[in-house]
């Protein structure tokens, strides 16, 4: 009899264990919608963990459009394409670029890659880190 109490109580113990922690999750902050935004480049993290901040971040921008259209800058260049959100996944989808050689120093070639290689994205002090597929690499915008 003691063993079927002490079993009891052990079971109950986990169920209320696991519904508290069911419960956190769900309630845990939902990734924003980012129909209508507008960020701009303030840090890109590749490989090796170099970091590198533009000169001037309005050149590198991502408008978030409505009906998921793309549009942005890129040093010299523009482009265009679709994004998808689901929860805190993102993808952008084709991306087309103008081809213009940019300035010697230029993030144009490096954004617009790991920008296709994007998985997802979380919001950090107001700022936006997109991850990618390559594990390291991560692209930090702030809103405009």
């Amino acid at each position: 009899m003691k063993a079927n109490t002490l079993r009891n109580l052990l079971l109950t113990k986990l169920i209320t264990i696991s519904l508290l922690l069911v419960s956190a999750a769900q309630g845990a902050a939902e990734a924003p919608d980012l129909e209508g935004s507008n960020w701009q480049l303030v840090r890109l993290k590749v490989l090796g963990g170099f970091e590198f901040s533009p000169e001037e971040p309005s050149k590198y921008v991502l408008n978030f459009r409505s009906e998921n259209r793309l549009t942005g800058a890129s040093d010299c260049n523009q482009f265009v394409g679709s994004w998808i959100q689901e929860g805190s996944n993102l993808r952008f989808e084709p991306l087309g670029s103008t081809r213009k050689l940019c300035a010697p120093g230029s993030l144009h070639n490096n954004l617009v890659l790991y920008l296709r290689d994007s998985i997802e994205f979380s919001i950090v002090n107001g700022n936006m880190i997109v991850t990618t597929t390559t594990a390291d690499i991560e692209i930090e915008f702030e809103a405009r």
